[in-house]
């Protein structure tokens, strides 16, 4: 996934030039490097599942 391409998926992502980590959402616009500026790839390294995604606990 590139620098201005849609995000798909709510997760940890880092990036390839400078290993920077971001939480992106879905509906999201992946950015550029937070620290150099520079366009990049960003790789998906954790899914998060939000709260309401989860099942209730049986009692």
């Amino acid at each position: 996934m590139r620098t201005f391409d849609d995000v798909f998926e709510l997760g940890l992502y880092s990036n390839e030039c400078c290993n920077q980590e971001l939480i992106f959402d879905e509906g999201d616009m992946f950015c550029r490097c937070p620290r150099c500026q520079d366009l990049c790839h960003w790789v998906l390294e954790a899914k998060i599942t939000r709260d309401a995604d989860l099942e209730p606990a049986l009692v």
